[in-house]
This record gives structure tokens, C-alpha cells and sequence, in this order.
């Protein structure tokens, strides 16, 4: 093998052809054309300057052409025994698309994030394009990895039949486990995904968050039950003598702890029905004791703590909640004001002024009920002592009682 030397000297000289016109002084130049006597091909650029291109061919000293030789056999020998060799090929590409999935798919996305959309790495793992690589992408390329390499290895045979029933049933598993795992983690992905995005839109108070949440959980739960079902009969076990002993199992656990299945059964009603929440003030009437206080704790199997009016801690059953009545106070729209406020009997001629002016304080004010509800405002009663005038109204906070009481100060 011929290795290429070359080598391009321009120079300006002007003594190509040995001219006594134009013979610049330069020692360099006139050793190397001493020591140049080949042809050379001169291009004329103007009228007094010349350009020289000198081209050399030379053997590279380096390099042996057997050397050369031997390592084109050899790699022609390789690529011909990968030829003849299928499970290698579909073996290595299988893996390389599980090491891509593993290692290579993340950063490359990433970079490629960063290119187009041209974002930074802190907001990486927190962006929509990371969790659908993440939660879909990886997992159905490690499945499709997994397939590839069963379908490779699925053509082979082995020398003994013990060690082909083996190889059998370990793909058998591999396909099952793999096509299992991948579906049930993105059906589990999209069921949280659809959970933080519900919870985003609603506000953290809000009742129905804890009846969605309820929900997301069994809905989780049945994805993994029914993958792990999925999983057994896959690999040729029948889950329905599985399902008989679940049974028969929960019959005898009914039996034997009702109380702790009825305190479970009641927490889910009260979690799904919702008639109260953390941080809502109750009253309730359990066995003739009078309960008031605020739900501080709710439990599954836990029973629910009530703060009472002395800071004392209640502890009830959650079963005790589905057969008494519970008055949740804080869901109160309206909250209803009546008092009477007593007069002289010296002021009765004052008595509808006072009634007027009283009338007129409450339609102008934009915290009190002006059509749904009444508004009530009228001499109620009369005493030898005193006479009573009665003002009955619904406001929509209770902090207007304290307004109400500087008014009737004033």
C-alpha cells in the first residue's frame, strides 16, 4: 500500500528560468532551487511575479503493506463469522436497545431538550418532557429489549431436553415479567399523573380532594392486583382457586375481627361520603354525650380525634359516625343572628326611630342576607321593667356580630 506524500511549496521567485531581470538576494530560496531539478508547472500571476507548486510522491516508511494486509483479513474474517452467526447480531441489538433505554435514553433527550427548546438542566427533572420519558418511553423500550432478547434466544437448542424445558420456562417468565411490569407501571404512571393534576386544579381545602385520593388508591391497587394475576396466568397458574381461598378467607376474617372490618368499612364510607374533613368543627351525639370540637385526626383502623371546646381530645369509632347525627358547623353558608335589645320606657317615643334607623343599617350593609332569607326588626315584647325590640337576621360571617354589637353600641 502506497502512502501519499505531498508537499506544496509556493515561493516567490523570480528566477525561474535563471532571468537577470528579477533575481532577488534571498540565500533560501537559492539553495532550494539548487537543490530542486524537476519540472514545474509556473502559473504567471502578473507581469513581474512567478508562483512554483512542487507535488512529491513518496513511500510512507512507516507503514508495511503486509501489516496492512493482514489486518483487512481479519476483520474480513470477523465480519463474515458475524454474518454466519444471526443470534449474535439480533443479541447485540437487543441489548443495545435495553443499554440505550438505561443510559443512553435520558441524556439524550435532555440534550436534546436543551438544544431546541433551549432550557437548563435545573428544571430537568421537573418538566413534562422528563416524567413521559420516564414514566412511558424507558419502560416500553425495556420491555421491547426484553422481547427481542427472548425472541433471539427462543430459536436455540440445547444439547440435553432438561436444559431446553429450563431455557423455556426462564423466557416464559422474562416475557410474562416484563410485559407485566411495563404496562402496569404506565397505567399506574397515568393514574398519579391524572391525580397531580386534578389536585393542581382543585384547592387544598376543598372536600372532594379527599374522596379523588380514595379513589386514585383503589384504582392503584387494582392496577397491581390485577398485573400480579396477569403475571400467574401467564406463567400457567390458575388464580381462580386463588381467588376461592380470598374468599373463604375474607368469610372467616369477617367472623373473626367484625368490629376491626366495620371500623375499616365505616373509615371508607366517611373518606368517600365526606361529611366532614380535617379542621372542621362537628357536633354530634354519641350514646347521650354531647360531642362539639374540631376533627383534628382521621384514621383508617384509627378512631377520629375531636378537639372539644376545652382542648380536651375526644377519641370516637369511626362506625359511631354512621349511626348518630353529625352537625358539621363549618359548612354553614349563613350564620343566623337574634337577640333583643331593651328599652326604656321613657324612650317610647323613640322606639320607631330606632326601628327605622336599625332597618336601614342592615339593608345597607353587604354582609347580611338581603333576599334569600328575612330580615326582621319589630317591638317583640314589653315588660314592667323594660321594652324589648327583636332583630333577627342571617349573615354570611360570623365576625359581623362583633360590627353588629359596635352599631348597637353606638
Amino acid at each position: 500500500m502506497m502512502a501519499l506524500y505531498s508537499a506544496l511549496q509556493l515561493s516567490m521567485e523570480f528566477g525561474v528560468r535563471r532571468s537577470k531581470r528579477f533575481r532577488p538576494d534571498y540565500p533560501c530560496n537559492k539553495n532550494l532551487s539548487k537543490r530542486i531539478r524537476r519540472k514545474v508547472c509556473t502559473t504567471t500571476h502578473c507581469r513581474n511575479h512567478q508562483f512554483k507548486c512542487h507535488c512529491f510522491l513518496n513511500r510512507c516508511p512507516n507503514l508495511d503493506a503486509a501489516f496492512v494486509k493482514n489486518a483487512t483479513l481479519n476483520l474480513t474474517r470477523s465480519f463474515d463469522r458475524l454474518q454466519g452467526n444471526p443470534l449474535a447480531i439480533k443479541l447485540a441489538s437487543a441489548l443495545g436497545i435495553v443499554i440505550f433505554a438505561v443510559w443512553g435514553l435520558c441524556p439524550l433527550v435532555r440534550q436534546s431538550r436543551n438544544v431546541f427548546l433551549r432550557t437548563s438542566d435545573s428544571s430537568w427533572k421537573k418538566s413534562s418532557t422528563y416524567h413521559v420519558t420516564v414514566s412511558y418511553i424507558q419502560p416500553l423500550m425495556l420491555w421491547t429489549g426484553a422481547i427481542f432478547i427472548c425472541r433471539a434466544l427462543d430459536p436455540m437448542i440445547l444439547p440435553s431436553e432438561s436444559a431446553q424445558i429450563v431455557k423455556q420456562r426462564l423466557l416464559n417468565f422474562v416475557r410474562s415479567l416484563s410485559t407485566v411490569l411495563a404496562f402496569a407501571y404506565c397505567l399506574s404512571s397515568v393514574i398519579q399523573q391524572a391525580q397531580n393534576f386534578f389536585m393542581e386544579r382543585n384547592e387544598q381545602t376543598d372536600t372532594r380532594n379527599m374522596g379523588f385520593q380514595f379513589t386514585v388508591r383503589a384504582l392503584y391497587t387494582a392496577v397491581w392486583v390485577a398485573a400480579v394475576s396477569l403475571f400467574m396466568e401467564l406463567l400457567g397458574f390458575s388464580t381462580q382457586k386463588w381467588l376461592t381461598a380470598g374468599g373463604l378467607g375474607t368469610v372467616l376474617l369477617t367472623l373473626a375481627g367484625r368490629e376491626i372490618l366495620t371500623k375499616f368499612l365505616s373509615s371508607v364510607m366517611i373518606h368517600t361520603t365526606r361529611p366532614f374533613v380535617l379542621n372542621e368543627w362537628i357536633q354530634t351525639k354519641i350514646q347521650g354525650y354531647e360531642v362539639s370540637g374540631t376533627v383534628e385526626h382521621m384514621g383508617w383502623w384509627s378512631p377520629t380525634i375531636i378537639r372539644g371546646d376545652d382542648r380536651e381530645a375526644i377519641h370516637i369509632p369511626n362506625h359511631k359516625f354512621s349511626v348518630n347525627v353529625v352537625r358539621n358547623l363549618s359548612q354553614k353558608t349563613h350564620w343566623r343572628i337574634k337577640t333583643h335589645l331593651a328599652i326604656s320606657h321613657l324612650d317610647v317615643g323613640k322606639i320607631n326611630n330606632i326601628v327605622a334607623d336599625m332597618r336601614k343599617v342592615l339593608a345597607k350593609n353587604h354582609q347580611v342576607e338581603q333576599q334569600k332569607l328575612h330580615r326582621r326588626v319589630f317591638l317583640d315584647n314589653i315588660d314592667p321593667e323594660n321594652q324589648a325590640l327583636l332583630v333577627c337576621f342571617f349573615s354570611f360571617f360570623l365576625c359581623f356580630l362583633i360590627s353588629f354589637c359596635k352599631i348597637i353600641y353606638e
